[in-house]
Protein backbone atom coordinates (compact mmCIF):
# COMPACT_ATOMS: atom_id res chain seq x y z
CA UNK A 1 0.00 0.00 0.00
CA UNK A 2 1.42 3.37 -1.02
CA UNK A 3 1.36 6.35 1.35
CA UNK A 4 -1.73 8.55 0.78
CA UNK A 5 -0.98 11.87 -0.90
CA UNK A 6 -2.79 14.44 -3.04
CA UNK A 7 -3.09 13.64 -6.74
CA UNK A 8 -3.36 15.77 -9.87
CA UNK A 9 -4.54 13.74 -12.87
CA UNK A 10 -3.99 15.37 -16.26
CA UNK A 11 -6.18 13.81 -18.95
CA UNK A 12 -5.81 14.97 -22.54
CA UNK A 13 -7.78 13.98 -25.62
CA UNK A 14 -6.28 12.30 -28.68
CA UNK A 15 -2.61 12.08 -27.64
CA UNK A 16 -0.80 9.08 -29.14
CA UNK A 17 1.77 7.34 -26.94
CA UNK A 18 4.66 7.88 -29.37
CA UNK A 19 4.18 11.65 -29.51
CA UNK A 20 6.41 12.57 -26.56
CA UNK A 21 9.99 13.73 -26.39
CA UNK A 22 10.66 11.25 -23.58
CA UNK A 23 9.38 8.45 -25.82
CA UNK A 24 12.00 9.24 -28.44
CA UNK A 25 9.93 11.17 -30.98
CA UNK A 26 12.37 12.87 -33.38
CA UNK A 27 10.95 16.41 -33.25
CA UNK A 28 8.08 16.75 -30.75
CA UNK A 29 8.73 19.35 -28.04
CA UNK A 30 7.09 18.33 -24.76
CA UNK A 31 9.38 19.70 -22.06
CA UNK A 32 6.79 19.54 -19.27
CA UNK A 33 5.65 16.00 -20.01
CA UNK A 34 9.31 15.06 -20.26
CA UNK A 35 9.78 16.64 -16.84
CA UNK A 36 7.15 14.28 -15.41
CA UNK A 37 8.83 11.32 -17.10
CA UNK A 38 12.35 12.31 -16.08
CA UNK A 39 11.28 12.97 -12.49
CA UNK A 40 9.14 9.87 -12.31
CA UNK A 41 7.96 6.84 -14.25
CA UNK A 42 7.03 6.39 -17.91
CA UNK A 43 4.95 3.37 -18.93
CA UNK A 44 5.97 2.35 -22.45
CA UNK A 45 3.10 -0.04 -23.16
CA UNK A 46 -0.02 1.69 -21.87
CA UNK A 47 -3.28 1.11 -23.75
CA UNK A 48 -6.73 2.59 -23.95
CA UNK A 49 -9.58 0.09 -23.95
CA UNK A 50 -11.54 1.65 -26.82
CA UNK A 51 -10.20 4.18 -29.35
CA UNK A 52 -13.00 6.74 -28.97
CA UNK A 53 -13.69 9.47 -26.41
CA UNK A 54 -16.79 8.32 -24.54
CA UNK A 55 -16.16 4.58 -24.15
CA UNK A 56 -12.56 5.31 -23.23
CA UNK A 57 -13.47 7.94 -20.62
CA UNK A 58 -16.15 5.67 -19.20
CA UNK A 59 -13.54 2.93 -18.82
CA UNK A 60 -11.13 5.28 -17.06
CA UNK A 61 -13.89 6.23 -14.62
CA UNK A 62 -15.36 2.77 -13.98
CA UNK A 63 -12.28 0.59 -14.40
CA UNK A 64 -14.36 -1.68 -16.63
CA UNK A 65 -14.48 -2.53 -20.33
CA UNK A 66 -17.33 -1.42 -22.63
CA UNK A 67 -18.69 -4.97 -22.86
CA UNK A 68 -19.07 -4.94 -19.06
CA UNK A 69 -20.84 -1.58 -18.83
CA UNK A 70 -22.65 -1.05 -22.14
CA UNK A 71 -20.94 2.31 -22.72
CA UNK A 72 -20.29 1.47 -26.35
CA UNK A 73 -19.97 4.75 -28.22
CA UNK A 74 -20.36 8.54 -28.16
CA UNK A 75 -24.08 8.33 -27.49
CA UNK A 76 -24.28 5.44 -25.03
CA UNK A 77 -21.96 7.31 -22.67
CA UNK A 78 -21.33 7.12 -18.92
CA UNK A 79 -24.58 7.88 -17.08
CA UNK A 80 -23.75 7.55 -13.39
CA UNK A 81 -25.08 3.98 -13.13
CA UNK A 82 -21.74 2.20 -12.58
CA UNK A 83 -19.40 2.92 -9.63
CA UNK A 84 -16.34 5.07 -10.42
CA UNK A 85 -12.99 5.79 -8.81
CA UNK A 86 -14.14 9.34 -8.15
CA UNK A 87 -17.14 8.01 -6.25
CA UNK A 88 -14.91 5.80 -4.11
CA UNK A 89 -12.63 8.75 -3.33
CA UNK A 90 -15.45 11.19 -2.58
CA UNK A 91 -17.50 8.76 -0.51
CA UNK A 92 -14.47 8.05 1.67
CA UNK A 93 -14.56 11.68 2.80
CA UNK A 94 -11.95 13.01 0.39
CA UNK A 95 -12.48 15.89 -2.03
CA UNK A 96 -12.35 15.09 -5.75
CA UNK A 97 -12.80 17.87 -8.30
CA UNK A 98 -12.95 17.75 -12.08
CA UNK A 99 -12.12 20.67 -14.34
CA UNK A 100 -12.83 20.42 -18.06
CA UNK A 101 -13.89 17.71 -20.46
CA UNK A 102 -15.63 14.66 -19.03
CA UNK A 103 -17.76 13.56 -21.99
CA UNK A 104 -20.30 11.72 -19.86
CA UNK A 105 -24.04 11.64 -20.55
CA UNK A 106 -24.87 14.64 -18.38
CA UNK A 107 -23.93 16.72 -15.38
CA UNK A 108 -27.49 16.37 -14.07
CA UNK A 109 -26.71 12.97 -12.53
CA UNK A 110 -24.20 12.04 -9.86
CA UNK A 111 -20.97 11.32 -11.73
CA UNK A 112 -19.08 10.87 -8.47
CA UNK A 113 -17.22 14.18 -8.17
CA UNK A 114 -17.38 16.58 -5.26
CA UNK A 115 -17.57 19.32 -7.90
CA UNK A 116 -17.52 19.58 -11.69
CA UNK A 117 -16.00 22.84 -12.93
CA UNK A 118 -16.76 23.95 -16.53
CA UNK A 119 -17.54 20.35 -17.56
CA UNK A 120 -18.06 19.29 -21.18
CA UNK A 121 -20.54 16.45 -21.64
CA UNK A 122 -22.07 14.93 -24.79
CA UNK A 123 -24.38 17.22 -26.76
CA UNK A 124 -27.84 17.55 -25.16
CA UNK A 125 -27.31 14.27 -23.32
CA UNK A 126 -27.68 12.56 -26.72
CA UNK A 127 -24.27 12.77 -28.34
CA UNK A 128 -23.61 11.41 -31.82
CA UNK A 129 -26.96 9.73 -32.42
CA UNK A 130 -26.38 9.16 -36.12
CA UNK A 131 -23.55 6.77 -35.27
CA UNK A 132 -26.18 4.35 -33.96
CA UNK A 133 -26.96 3.60 -37.62
CA UNK A 134 -23.88 1.34 -37.67
CA UNK A 135 -26.13 -1.25 -36.01
CA UNK A 136 -28.57 -1.31 -38.95
CA UNK A 137 -28.18 -3.60 -41.98
CA UNK A 138 -27.61 -0.53 -44.16
CA UNK A 139 -25.01 0.98 -41.84
CA UNK A 140 -24.12 4.64 -41.56
CA UNK A 141 -23.64 6.97 -44.55
CA UNK A 142 -20.16 8.43 -45.16
CA UNK A 143 -19.09 11.47 -43.16
CA UNK A 144 -18.65 14.21 -45.76
CA UNK A 145 -17.08 16.77 -43.44
CA UNK A 146 -14.46 14.68 -41.65
CA UNK A 147 -11.61 15.70 -43.96
CA UNK A 148 -12.42 19.38 -43.54
CA UNK A 149 -11.51 19.37 -39.87
CA UNK A 150 -8.01 18.15 -40.80
CA UNK A 151 -7.74 20.66 -43.64
CA UNK A 152 -7.81 23.37 -40.96
CA UNK A 153 -4.32 22.34 -39.78
CA UNK A 154 -2.28 25.54 -39.63
CA UNK A 155 -2.01 28.84 -37.79
CA UNK A 156 -5.07 29.81 -35.78
CA UNK A 157 -6.98 29.12 -32.60
CA UNK A 158 -9.80 26.59 -32.29
CA UNK A 159 -12.59 26.64 -29.72
CA UNK A 160 -10.99 23.74 -27.86
CA UNK A 161 -7.87 25.82 -27.25
CA UNK A 162 -9.95 28.66 -25.81
CA UNK A 163 -11.63 26.09 -23.57
CA UNK A 164 -8.28 24.64 -22.52
CA UNK A 165 -7.11 28.10 -21.50
CA UNK A 166 -10.12 28.34 -19.19
CA UNK A 167 -9.39 24.87 -17.80
CA UNK A 168 -5.84 25.87 -16.91
CA UNK A 169 -7.04 29.15 -15.36
CA UNK A 170 -9.58 27.32 -13.18
CA UNK A 171 -7.02 24.65 -12.23
CA UNK A 172 -4.57 27.26 -10.98
CA UNK A 173 -7.36 29.05 -9.09
CA UNK A 174 -8.48 25.75 -7.53
CA UNK A 175 -4.98 24.98 -6.33
CA UNK A 176 -4.66 28.47 -4.86
CA UNK A 177 -7.95 28.19 -2.95
CA UNK A 178 -8.24 24.47 -2.23
CA UNK A 179 -4.72 23.08 -2.35
CA UNK A 180 -4.19 23.33 1.42
CA UNK A 181 -7.82 23.53 2.53
CA UNK A 182 -8.44 19.81 3.11
CA UNK A 183 -7.38 17.57 5.96
CA UNK A 184 -7.33 14.46 3.75
CA UNK A 185 -5.62 13.89 0.39
CA UNK A 186 -7.59 15.26 -2.56
CA UNK A 187 -7.76 14.47 -6.28
CA UNK A 188 -7.88 17.15 -8.98
CA UNK A 189 -8.74 15.92 -12.49
CA UNK A 190 -7.59 18.47 -15.08
CA UNK A 191 -9.07 17.28 -18.36
CA UNK A 192 -8.19 19.02 -21.62
CA UNK A 193 -10.06 18.86 -24.93
CA UNK A 194 -6.84 19.01 -26.96
CA UNK A 195 -4.94 17.71 -28.88
CA UNK A 196 -8.24 16.80 -30.59
CA UNK A 197 -8.50 18.19 -34.14
CA UNK A 198 -8.72 20.72 -35.71
CA UNK A 199 -4.96 21.13 -35.50
CA UNK A 200 -4.94 24.92 -35.67
CA UNK A 201 -2.33 26.41 -33.34
CA UNK A 202 -0.86 29.82 -32.49
CA UNK A 203 1.95 30.86 -34.80
CA UNK A 204 4.69 30.37 -32.22
CA UNK A 205 3.75 26.68 -31.94
CA UNK A 206 3.30 26.24 -35.69
CA UNK A 207 6.79 27.61 -36.25
CA UNK A 208 8.27 24.88 -34.04
CA UNK A 209 7.56 22.33 -36.76
CA UNK A 210 8.73 23.31 -40.29
CA UNK A 211 6.83 21.29 -42.88
CA UNK A 212 10.00 19.93 -44.48
CA UNK A 213 11.17 18.58 -41.11
CA UNK A 214 8.08 16.72 -39.88
CA UNK A 215 8.31 12.91 -40.09
CA UNK A 216 5.92 11.39 -42.60
CA UNK A 217 3.56 8.65 -41.41
CA UNK A 218 3.87 5.09 -42.69
CA UNK A 219 1.65 3.73 -45.47
CA UNK A 220 -0.07 7.08 -45.99
CA UNK A 221 -0.41 6.68 -49.76
CA UNK A 222 -3.41 4.78 -51.10
CA UNK A 223 -1.12 2.32 -52.89
CA UNK A 224 0.53 1.43 -49.58
CA UNK A 225 -2.50 1.54 -47.30
CA UNK A 226 -3.42 -1.82 -45.73
CA UNK A 227 -5.83 -3.70 -47.96
CA UNK A 228 -7.93 -4.87 -45.05
CA UNK A 229 -11.72 -4.48 -45.19
CA UNK A 230 -11.88 -2.82 -41.76
CA UNK A 231 -9.31 -0.19 -42.77
CA UNK A 232 -10.95 0.29 -46.15
CA UNK A 233 -14.37 0.71 -44.55
CA UNK A 234 -13.02 3.30 -42.12
CA UNK A 235 -11.55 5.29 -45.03
CA UNK A 236 -14.83 5.10 -46.94
CA UNK A 237 -16.77 6.06 -43.82
CA UNK A 238 -14.64 9.20 -43.40
CA UNK A 239 -14.82 10.06 -47.12
CA UNK A 240 -11.09 9.64 -47.71
CA UNK A 241 -11.55 8.06 -51.12
CA UNK A 242 -8.75 9.94 -52.88
CA UNK A 243 -5.02 9.81 -52.30
CA UNK A 244 -3.69 12.26 -49.73
CA UNK A 245 -1.64 15.20 -50.92
CA UNK A 246 1.81 15.24 -49.30
CA UNK A 247 1.52 18.87 -48.19
CA UNK A 248 -1.83 18.08 -46.56
CA UNK A 249 -0.21 15.26 -44.60
CA UNK A 250 2.72 17.44 -43.56
CA UNK A 251 0.36 20.16 -42.34
CA UNK A 252 -1.64 17.63 -40.34
CA UNK A 253 1.50 16.24 -38.68
CA UNK A 254 2.88 19.72 -37.97
CA UNK A 255 -0.43 20.90 -36.52
CA UNK A 256 -0.77 17.78 -34.39
CA UNK A 257 2.74 18.27 -33.02
CA UNK A 258 2.01 21.93 -32.37
CA UNK A 259 -1.20 21.20 -30.50
CA UNK A 260 0.53 18.62 -28.31
CA UNK A 261 3.07 21.30 -27.43
CA UNK A 262 0.18 23.63 -26.54
CA UNK A 263 -1.21 21.03 -24.12
CA UNK A 264 2.28 20.47 -22.74
CA UNK A 265 2.50 24.17 -21.90
CA UNK A 266 -0.84 24.04 -20.07
CA UNK A 267 0.36 21.09 -18.01
CA UNK A 268 3.52 23.02 -17.17
CA UNK A 269 1.51 26.05 -16.06
CA UNK A 270 -0.54 23.98 -13.61
CA UNK A 271 2.52 22.11 -12.32
CA UNK A 272 4.43 25.36 -11.80
CA UNK A 273 1.48 26.78 -9.86
CA UNK A 274 1.37 23.71 -7.61
CA UNK A 275 5.12 23.99 -7.05
CA UNK A 276 5.00 27.70 -6.23
CA UNK A 277 2.21 27.04 -3.74
CA UNK A 278 4.35 24.50 -1.93
CA UNK A 279 2.06 21.58 -2.79
CA UNK A 280 4.43 19.25 -4.58
CA UNK A 281 5.92 17.68 -1.45
CA UNK A 282 2.55 16.06 -0.81
CA UNK A 283 1.21 15.75 -4.36
CA UNK A 284 1.67 13.16 -7.10
CA UNK A 285 1.10 13.69 -10.82
CA UNK A 286 -0.44 11.38 -13.43
CA UNK A 287 -0.59 12.30 -17.12
CA UNK A 288 -2.49 10.22 -19.66
CA UNK A 289 -4.89 10.51 -22.60
CA UNK A 290 -8.15 8.90 -23.67
CA UNK A 291 -6.83 7.49 -26.97
CA UNK A 292 -4.40 8.24 -29.77
CA UNK A 293 -4.52 9.67 -33.28
CA UNK A 294 -3.37 8.23 -36.61
CA UNK A 295 -2.51 11.58 -38.26
CA UNK A 296 -2.05 9.81 -41.61
CA UNK A 297 -0.52 6.50 -40.52
CA UNK A 298 -2.00 3.63 -42.56
CA UNK A 299 -3.98 6.24 -44.51
CA UNK A 300 -6.17 7.00 -41.47
CA UNK A 301 -7.16 10.32 -39.93
CA UNK A 302 -8.45 10.02 -36.38
CA UNK A 303 -8.79 6.95 -34.21
CA UNK A 304 -11.50 4.21 -34.45
CA UNK A 305 -8.96 1.47 -35.24
CA UNK A 306 -6.71 -1.01 -33.43
CA UNK A 307 -3.27 0.11 -34.56
CA UNK A 308 -0.85 1.31 -31.90
CA UNK A 309 -1.29 4.95 -32.92
CA UNK A 310 -4.92 4.73 -31.83
CA UNK A 311 -4.69 2.34 -28.86
CA UNK A 312 -1.34 3.41 -27.41
CA UNK A 313 -1.59 6.18 -24.82
CA UNK A 314 0.99 8.06 -22.76
CA UNK A 315 1.07 7.22 -19.06
CA UNK A 316 3.43 9.21 -16.84
CA UNK A 317 3.59 9.35 -13.05
CA UNK A 318 5.75 11.43 -10.73
CA UNK A 319 5.77 12.51 -7.12
CA UNK A 320 7.79 12.74 -3.93
CA UNK A 321 8.01 8.95 -3.40
CA UNK A 322 8.12 7.82 -7.03
CA UNK A 323 11.44 6.67 -8.58
CA UNK A 324 13.06 9.21 -10.91
CA UNK A 325 13.66 8.43 -14.57
CA UNK A 326 12.20 4.94 -14.36
CA UNK A 327 10.83 3.18 -17.45
CA UNK A 328 8.22 0.44 -16.98
CA UNK A 329 7.74 -1.82 -19.99
CA UNK A 330 4.95 -3.83 -18.35
CA UNK A 331 1.69 -3.70 -20.30
CA UNK A 332 -0.82 -1.44 -18.58
CA UNK A 333 -4.34 -0.26 -19.31
CA UNK A 334 -6.83 2.46 -18.55
CA UNK A 335 -8.73 -0.01 -16.38
CA UNK A 336 -5.73 0.03 -14.04
CA UNK A 337 -6.34 3.68 -13.18
CA UNK A 338 -9.35 3.01 -10.92
CA UNK A 339 -7.42 0.96 -8.31
CA UNK A 340 -4.28 3.07 -8.83
CA UNK A 341 -6.02 6.38 -8.06
CA UNK A 342 -8.04 5.02 -5.15
CA UNK A 343 -4.90 3.60 -3.54
CA UNK A 344 -2.94 6.81 -4.19
CA UNK A 345 -5.12 8.84 -1.82
CA UNK A 346 -5.75 6.08 0.71
CA UNK A 347 -9.42 5.50 -0.08
CA UNK A 348 -10.85 1.98 0.31
CA UNK A 349 -12.14 -0.28 -2.44
CA UNK A 350 -15.55 -1.93 -2.04
CA UNK A 351 -16.34 -5.64 -2.23
CA UNK A 352 -17.71 -5.31 -5.76
CA UNK A 353 -14.41 -3.81 -6.88
CA UNK A 354 -12.74 -7.20 -6.49
CA UNK A 355 -14.08 -8.07 -9.95
CA UNK A 356 -12.38 -5.09 -11.61
CA UNK A 357 -10.21 -6.35 -14.50
CA UNK A 358 -7.35 -3.93 -13.78
CA UNK A 359 -4.85 -3.72 -10.97
CA UNK A 360 -3.06 -0.95 -9.10
CA UNK A 361 0.12 0.16 -10.83
CA UNK A 362 1.97 1.11 -7.65
CA UNK A 363 3.64 -2.31 -7.47
CA UNK A 364 4.98 -1.79 -11.01
CA UNK A 365 6.21 1.67 -10.01
CA UNK A 366 8.06 0.03 -7.12
CA UNK A 367 9.76 -2.38 -9.54
CA UNK A 368 7.53 -5.42 -9.17
CA UNK A 369 6.66 -5.74 -12.86
CA UNK A 370 4.93 -8.81 -14.23
CA UNK A 371 3.90 -10.11 -17.63
CA UNK A 372 0.44 -8.82 -18.47
CA UNK A 373 -1.84 -8.65 -21.48
CA UNK A 374 -3.84 -5.79 -22.97
CA UNK A 375 -7.39 -5.94 -24.30
CA UNK A 376 -9.35 -3.37 -26.31
CA UNK A 377 -12.65 -3.30 -28.18
CA UNK A 378 -14.48 -0.97 -30.57
CA UNK A 379 -18.19 -0.76 -31.43
CA UNK A 380 -18.78 2.68 -32.90
CA UNK A 381 -18.65 4.98 -35.90
CA UNK A 382 -16.26 3.78 -38.59
CA UNK A 383 -16.59 0.08 -37.73
CA UNK A 384 -19.20 -2.00 -39.53
CA UNK A 385 -18.61 -4.83 -37.06
CA UNK A 386 -16.89 -5.03 -33.69
CA UNK A 387 -13.12 -5.18 -33.51
CA UNK A 388 -11.00 -6.49 -30.63
CA UNK A 389 -7.28 -6.22 -29.88
CA UNK A 390 -5.30 -8.57 -27.65
CA UNK A 391 -1.64 -7.90 -26.84
CA UNK A 392 0.59 -10.53 -25.25
CA UNK A 393 4.34 -10.23 -25.22
CA UNK A 394 5.62 -9.06 -28.59
CA UNK A 395 2.48 -10.02 -30.53
CA UNK A 396 -0.85 -8.28 -31.00
CA UNK A 397 -3.90 -9.92 -32.52
CA UNK A 398 -6.71 -7.83 -33.99
CA UNK A 399 -9.91 -9.83 -34.29
CA UNK A 400 -12.56 -8.37 -36.59
CA UNK A 401 -16.03 -9.91 -36.47
CA UNK A 402 -16.84 -11.16 -39.97
CA UNK A 403 -13.47 -10.09 -41.39
CA UNK A 404 -9.91 -11.50 -41.50
CA UNK A 405 -7.76 -11.34 -38.41
CA UNK A 406 -4.54 -9.28 -38.23
CA UNK A 407 -1.35 -10.18 -36.37
CA UNK A 408 1.63 -7.93 -35.66
CA UNK A 409 5.03 -8.47 -34.09
CA UNK A 410 5.47 -5.20 -32.19
CA UNK A 411 9.15 -5.81 -31.46
CA UNK A 412 10.19 -6.46 -35.03
CA UNK A 413 7.57 -4.17 -36.58
CA UNK A 414 6.59 -1.41 -34.09
CA UNK A 415 4.86 0.67 -36.76
CA UNK A 416 2.73 -2.31 -37.85
CA UNK A 417 3.60 -2.21 -41.52
CA UNK A 418 3.45 -6.00 -41.93
CA UNK A 419 0.43 -8.12 -41.11
CA UNK A 420 1.93 -11.52 -40.40
CA UNK A 421 -1.23 -13.32 -41.45
CA UNK A 422 -0.89 -11.87 -44.95
CA UNK A 423 2.83 -12.35 -45.42
CA UNK A 424 3.65 -15.31 -43.21
CA UNK A 425 0.60 -17.58 -42.81
CA UNK A 426 2.62 -19.94 -40.60
CA UNK A 427 2.03 -17.41 -37.84
CA UNK A 428 -1.63 -18.40 -37.82
CA UNK A 429 -0.64 -20.77 -34.99
CA UNK A 430 0.26 -17.73 -32.86
CA UNK A 431 -2.95 -16.01 -33.92
CA UNK A 432 -5.00 -19.07 -32.98
CA UNK A 433 -3.46 -19.13 -29.50
CA UNK A 434 -4.09 -15.42 -28.97
CA UNK A 435 -7.64 -15.75 -30.23
CA UNK A 436 -8.27 -18.58 -27.79
CA UNK A 437 -7.07 -16.36 -24.95
CA UNK A 438 -9.14 -13.44 -26.25
CA UNK A 439 -12.21 -15.65 -26.15
CA UNK A 440 -11.69 -16.24 -22.44
CA UNK A 441 -12.45 -12.54 -22.02
CA UNK A 442 -15.29 -12.13 -24.55
CA UNK A 443 -17.25 -13.97 -27.19
CA UNK A 444 -16.61 -11.48 -30.03
CA UNK A 445 -19.69 -12.35 -32.06
CA UNK A 446 -21.96 -12.31 -29.03
CA UNK A 447 -20.61 -8.94 -27.84
CA UNK A 448 -20.96 -7.50 -31.35
CA UNK A 449 -24.62 -8.55 -31.40
CA UNK A 450 -25.20 -7.14 -27.91
CA UNK A 451 -23.67 -3.76 -28.78
CA UNK A 452 -25.77 -3.46 -31.92
CA UNK A 453 -28.93 -4.47 -30.07
CA UNK A 454 -28.24 -1.82 -27.43
CA UNK A 455 -27.60 0.78 -30.11
CA UNK A 456 -30.85 0.00 -31.93
CA UNK A 457 -32.76 0.13 -28.64
CA UNK A 458 -31.13 3.46 -27.83
CA UNK A 459 -32.16 4.82 -31.23
CA UNK A 460 -35.78 3.98 -30.42
CA UNK A 461 -35.60 6.27 -27.39
CA UNK A 462 -35.03 9.18 -29.78
CA UNK A 463 -37.76 8.41 -32.30
CA UNK A 464 -36.31 5.44 -34.14
CA UNK A 465 -33.93 4.93 -37.03
CA UNK A 466 -35.48 7.54 -39.31
CA UNK A 467 -35.23 10.29 -36.71
CA UNK A 468 -31.68 9.30 -35.81
CA UNK A 469 -30.70 9.34 -39.51
CA UNK A 470 -31.84 12.97 -39.67
CA UNK A 471 -29.91 13.98 -36.55
CA UNK A 472 -26.79 15.03 -38.46
CA UNK A 473 -23.15 14.40 -37.62
CA UNK A 474 -20.41 16.48 -36.05
CA UNK A 475 -16.66 16.00 -35.62
CA UNK A 476 -16.26 17.56 -32.19
CA UNK A 477 -18.53 18.23 -29.23
CA UNK A 478 -18.93 22.01 -28.76
CA UNK A 479 -17.35 23.70 -25.76
CA UNK A 480 -19.71 24.94 -23.03
CA UNK A 481 -21.84 27.80 -24.33
CA UNK A 482 -21.26 27.03 -28.01
CA UNK A 483 -23.72 25.55 -30.49
CA UNK A 484 -22.86 22.31 -32.24
CA UNK A 485 -21.69 22.67 -35.85
CA UNK A 486 -22.88 19.89 -38.13
CA UNK A 487 -20.72 18.54 -40.91
CA UNK A 488 -21.79 19.40 -44.42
Amino acid sequence: MTEPKNLIVFLSDNHARSMQGAAGHPIIQTPNLDRIANNGVRFTNAYCVSPLCCPSRAAIATGRYPHETGYWDNSLAYDGAVPTWQQRVRDSGRHVASIGKLHYRSGDVDNGFSEEIIPLHIVDGKGALIALLRATPEGMPPRKGHKKIYEQSGIGEADYQIYDQEITKHAVEWLEKQGKAHDKPWVLLVSYASPHPPFTVPERFWNLYPLDKVPMPVQWRKADQPQHPAVQYLSWMNSFDEDFDEEFIRRVVAGYCGLISVVDEHVGTVMNAAESLGLMEDTRIIYTSDHGEAAGHHGIMGKANHYEHALGIPLLMSGPDIPRGKVVDQVSSQVDLFPTIVEAVGAPLETEDKSLPGQSLWSAVAGESEERTAFAEYHAMGARNAGFAYRKGRHKLVYHVGMPRQLFDLEADPLEERDLLLNEPVDSLIANQLEAELRTIVDPEQVDAKAKADQLAHAEKFGGIEEVANAGVFSASPIPGKQVEMEK
